[in-house]
Order: C-alpha cells, then structure tokens, then sequence
C-alpha cells in the first residue's frame, strides 16, 4: 500500500484512475487547470510539462503506477506526480467504480431585483411567434411544447415575439447579441456539468442582459474569460432525457407568461436546475456598471435576419 496514495485510491494500486468525465477540464491560467464549472472539484496550481503528460494520461484512464512512471518520463519526480494525484482526487474515479454524484445545492431562493413585473404586450394576433435558436432533444422539445401552448415557432428570416436560445455551457457573444440589438427579448438555457440554467429572460433596454451576467462572472472570478473560451466548444453531460423534459416544461412555462400574460418574472432573476436532485434554485441578477445594454444607441438596432447560427459541439 503506497501511504502516498489519496485517500480512497489506496487499495488496490493496479486501479485504472480517470478524471470524471462529466467535470471539464480547463486552465485558469497557463500553468493552472481546473476541474468542474458550476462547482470545481479541484483547482491544481504549478502544472508542469511534465505533469501535462500525466494529466492527458489521467483523461483516458492510467494506473497510479503508470502515472508515476510516466512522470519520471517526462520529467517530473515521484514527489510532483503524487501531489498531482492527491490534488486531483476529487475529480478521479476508477473505472471500476460509478462517478461520485455531483454535489446539490439546496439553498434558499433569493428575492429578485425587479420583481415580478409587467413587459410589453405582445401585439401579433392570436398567436405569437417564438424563435427556439438551437439545436438537440431539449430545444426540440421546446419547440413541440410551444405549439401546443398556442404559439408559433418562428421560421429562419422571422422576426419573432422572444427567443429561447439553447445552448452547452456559454453563449459566445454574438449568439445573445443578435437578439439585444434588435430589441427581441430572450430567454438563455445554458446546460452545464452540474446544473442547468433558465434565464433571465432579457428585456432589452430594462434590466440585465447576458453580458451583465458574463460581467457579475468575471467580477467574482478573473479567470472567467479564459476558461469560457474553452467552453465554447464543449458539449455538457446533463442533457439527458429526464433533465431535458424538465427544462423545457420549465422553459416553455416562462415563454407562455411572458407573451400571453405579459408578465416577467424572471426580468432579473434565473433558475438553476441540479442535474441530480432536481432542486431549483432561484438567483438574483441586476444590471452591471460596466455594461452599457441600457443605453443602446437607435443606430445599432438593426433589420432582422437569420438567427446567429449555432456552434457544432464536441465532447
């Protein structure tokens, strides 16, 4: 038995060890990684070369043996390779074994800072029309659940009453952009590796946008921008059946409120959804000072076109 060892990775040294795929790994800076987005599991500092090797060893799966041997390889001694491993523990599974459950998060919902509030009518007729700008199970589901609630989904070239824009992880800027500038209101659903969130839907012109929150993000973590960037292409293990039913209902639910009763709920505030237990949790979100969506000028509001079209994604 190597006393080295992390706990729980001790008993049996031929153990196959791999980082759990559901948690993305991304670097925070060039010799820092993370690992898991909505809750890290680790956060690894003074990654060498050497110890890179072992890290794209640990992503297919490699014995504590094979790692350490693979370190001397590279360079790196027993001593470094051993603090890898015990600093990565809470992200390593073996492949005989199931991945841990990601943790839930059942604190209490939070007050909204606008409240609920009246938006503008929606003036189409009897039906008004709803783009769904994504692609997957979940935003076909969206769709089906809008038209037997009565509404139109918008065909490509439509400007549309609201948008519901789907999507793994981040939204690239262009993505909510496209909507913001010609005042169409939109609602994100962004899965992650945990959780997946609803809204705000956004009121262009009153209350947060998108990049707010990218903002409020890179407030309580400068590393935000860079390990969004690595997000872009990614796709999250959480949309499955059972979570993708729940988010539409949810998502569809918000969308029905909004254009047939006028009513937002949700102009400054988001829902995250635990993959897991399927808690809710409601967060509070407010315009931010650096972000200028409340003063947009009448020259960038532009004529409709086709949707910003969305990114293939990878694993």
């Amino acid at each position: 038995m190597d006393p080295t060892a992390p706990a729980g990775l001790r008993e049996d040294r031929r153990m196959i060890l791999r980082l759990d795929p559901r948690y993305p790994l991304v670097w925070r800076t060039p010799d820092t990684i993370q690992l898991g987005i909505d809750r890290p599991l680790a956060i690894v500092p003074g990654v060498t070369a050497p110890l890179e090797s072992v890290i794209a060893a640990l992503r297919v799966g490699i014995p504590r043996s094979g790692a350490l041997m693979l370190g001397r390889q590279s360079g790196a001694t027993d001593a470094a390779t051993a603090a890898l491993l015990s600093a990565l523990a809470p992200a390593l599974v073996g492949l005989d074994t199931q991945p841990a459950e990601p943790g839930t998060n059942t604190a209490p919902l939070t007050a909204t800072w606008f409240g609920s509030r009246r938006a503008t009518p929606v003036r189409r007729g009897a039906r008004p029309v709803v783009c769904v700008d994504g692609a997957g199970a979940t935003a076909d589901r969206i769709r089906h659940l809008l038209v037997d609630l009565g509404i139109t989904v918008a065909t490509p070239g439509q400007l549309p009453d609201l948008a519901v824009i789907v999507d793994h992880f981040v939204l690239a800027p262009e993505r909510h952009g496209h909507w913001l500038r010609r005042d169409v209101p939109h609602l994100p659903v962004l899965f992650s590796d945990t959780e997946v969130r609803v809204g705000p839907l956004v009121e262009p012109g009153a209350g947060p946008c998108l990049t707010c929150l990218d903002l409020e993000h890179v407030d309580h973590d400068p590393a935000w921008p860079a390990i969004a960037s690595q997000l872009l292409h990614r796709s999250a293990p959480t949309e499955t059946p059972r979570l993708g039913i729940e988010v539409a209902a949810t998502a569809a639910g918000i969308v029905h409120e909004r254009v047939f009763a006028s009513s937002n709920e949700f102009a400054a505030a988001s829902l995250a959804i635990d993959a897991e237990a399927l808690t809710v949790r409601r967060r509070a979100h407010r315009p931010h000072e650096r972000c200028g969506c409340r003063f947009l000028p009448e020259s960038v509001i532009v004529l409709a076109g086709n949707a910003a079209g969305f990114r293939p994604r990878t694993s």
